[in-house]
C-alpha cells in the first residue's frame, strides 16, 4: 500500500491515533466554527533532512467534536511561497501521493474541549523546495463543522 511505498522511499507517515498535542507552545490561526488550526516546522536533527510540517486542529468550543476526515494529507491544503514570492509547485512524488484515487482513507477524530490532533506533513518531499531561502507557508482547511475556510499562523521554513 501507501504506507508501504512511503517506507520504501524512506518517508514515514503517521497517520497514528491523535496523541496528547502541547497546545501552549504553539501559535495558532484566527478560530472558525469551534476550531483553530495551527503549523509549525519539525525540528530536523540532520540539517540535510527534507523539511516537514507538524498541524494541529484543536478544538476551541465548549462541546467535545466527533467527525471523519480524509486521511490528513487530503484534509489539510498547504500553501508554499518560494524565496521569490511564488507559489512553489508539488513535486513528481507529491503529485503521485495527492492523486484523487489515492483519498481512501477516513480518520475519525474525537477531541474534547481545549484538545487538539496532529498530523505530520513532509512538505520538503511533497513540494519542489530546492530553492535554497526562505518558504512562507500556511495551511488551510475546511472545518468539519462547516463555516467556511480555517487557517492556520504563517510560518517562514528555511532551506
Amino acid at each position: 500500500g501507501l504506507l508501504d511505498f512511503l517506507a520504501k522511499m524512506g518517508l514515514t507517515m503517521r497517520d497514528d491515533p491523535p496523541k496528547v498535542v502541547d497546545v501552549a507552545n504553539r501559535e495558532w490561526g484566527m478560530p472558525r466554527a469551534g476550531f483553530a488550526l495551527s503549523i509549525q516546522q519539525v525540528p530536523r536533527e540532520d540539517p540535510s533532512a527534507l523539511p516537514a510540517l507538524s498541524v494541529a486542529l484543536r478544538n476551541v468550543s465548549a462541546e467535545p467534536k466527533r467527525f471523519s476526515v480524509p486521511g490528513w494529507l487530503f484534509f489539510y491544503r498547504i500553501e508554499i511561497a518560494g524565496p521569490d514570492g511564488t507559489p512553489v509547485p508539488m513535486s513528481p512524488f507529491g503529485r503521485q501521493l495527492l492523486k484523487p484515487e489515492r483519498n481512501t482513507e477516513r480518520v475519525d477524530v474525537s477531541l474534547a474541549p481545549g484538545e487538539a490532533t496532529e498530523a505530520l506533513i513532509p512538505i520538503g518531499s511533497i513540494f519542489s523546495m530546492s530553492a535554497k531561502g526562505s518558504y512562507s507557508v500556511i495551511a488551510a482547511c475546511e472545518p468539519p463543522s462547516g463555516g467556511g475556510q480555517l487557517e492556520s499562523n504563517r510560518i517562514t521554513v528555511v532551506v
